[in-house]
């Protein structure tokens, strides 16, 4: 049975992704700050779904938490499949009115946390093959509002996941960030703005299955989406098929394939071979050496500074007389007819191609005038 942890989880939309991963029968790690809340939703869903519930309060903002929370996630015996970051903070002042220590929270929680979740998750995922990241963002991310550190910290989400997601492709690891909208609640109302939790759960859910990086649950969200983002879907192809390319360079490189010589000269390939020296000596292997014939010199170039009576007038080899060749003893003399006969059939020997037919221009029909009557 697969397990999934769970962040946030002792309320809203953490509660209803607990609910639902039980109901699809993983067993489900809890964790949220409160833990006489996060003991009441572990009751609820393990009597609802008989699933296997483990709950674990900590704090996230606190480094002791977290690190708590990080033990849990690479732990070898009890590994996690899947992982949903979904503990987050608003500050309702505004930036200028909001304390410090309420906007740095905001940045703990949902920025530092849901890094070090994730980058603990991924290596251990990776290894096996396979996992899931689910990191709850928000449509603030795209356009930000009320003045504080949400909307920023929710667009940094949404790039991070798209980063990561971009690192682990072909590793059977997916990363799925969910730019969720408004949330209903009981006092909310009704309307195509306000989001069911349960609909934004199996939307997501199905999303992450399907291996989409992205999920924007609700029509009205998800014609939004589609616009802001058609930039960076283009973008994001181009960046896979530079990357495809730059994998097979390096494949190339590494001698996995073959590849053709440049057809660009260059002035190494272009360069003369260098004259390597000759050995006076050649030593065999029963240890005797026998003198080797000279090699006739390179010819010697001449700088310009140097006279030209000065440098020696260069070898050139095959002005000597030409070698005699001697027939072997009793050998018949080739006489002049049979070796005309033996030219005669050489050339008979050789075939010609036929030439190419020359185009031929068609004739062309007399101009016809025709005169007006009258």
């Amino acid at each position: 049975m697969p397990t999934a942890l769970v962040t946030g989880a002792s309320r809203g939309l953490g509660a209803a992704y607990a609910h639902e991963l039980a109901e699809r029968g993983w067993s489900v790690v809890l964790v949220a700050r409160d833990a006489a809340r996060l003991a009441d939703v572990a009751e609820r869903i393990g009597r609802a779904t008989g699933a296997i519930v483990e709950i674990l309060p900590a704090d996230l903002t606190d480094p002791a938490g977290l690190a708590a929370v990080e033990r849990r996630i690479t732990d070898r015996d009890l590994p996690i499949e899947l992982l949903v970051n979904n503990a987050g903070v608003e500050t309702d002042a505004v930036f200028a009115e909001a304390p410090v220590a309420a906007l740095t929270g905001e940045i703990d929680l949902n920025v530092t946390a849901l890094m070090r979740l994730t980058r603990a998750a991924v290596p251990a995922m990776t290894t096996r093959g396979r996992g899931g990241v689910l990191n709850i963002a928000s449509f603030a991310g795209y356009l930000p509002s009320g003045g504080n550190a949400y909307g920023a910290s929710k667009s940094w989400v949404l790039a991070f996941s798209d980063t990561v997601a971009a690192s682990l492709h072909g590793t059977g690891v997916t990363v799925t960030a969910v730019a969720a909208g408004r949330i209903r609640t009981d006092d909310d109302p009704q309307g195509p703005l306000w989001l069911d939790p349960r609909d934004v759960v199996r939307r997501s859910l199905d999303d992450l299955a399907r291996g989409r990086t992205l999920s924007a649950p609700g029509w009205v969200y998800r014609a939004l989406v589609g616009y802001l983002e058609a930039p960076r879907t283009a973008l994001r192809l181009a960046a896979r098929v530079a990357g495809r390319g730059r994998e097979r360079c390096e494949r190339l490189e590494r001698g996995s394939g073959h590849t053709r010589p440049s057809p660009v000269p260059t002035p190494f390939r272009a360069a003369p071979a260098t004259a390597r020296p000759h050995p006076a000596v050649a030593v065999h292997a029963a240890g005797q050496a026998t003198p080797v014939p000279p090699v006739l010199p390179e010819e010697p170039a001449r700088p310009a500074h140097v006279a030209a009576a000065t440098v020696p007038a260069p070898r050139v080899s095959g002005t000597g007389p030409l070698p005699v060749v001697t027939r072997p003893a009793g050998a018949a003399p080739v006489r002049p007819a049979a070796r005309a006969a033996a030219s005669a059939t050489a050339r008979a020997a050789v075939r010609r191609l036929p030439a190419a037919p020359r185009p031929v221009q068609p004739a062309r029909a007399a101009a016809t005038v025709r005169l007006a009557a009258g």
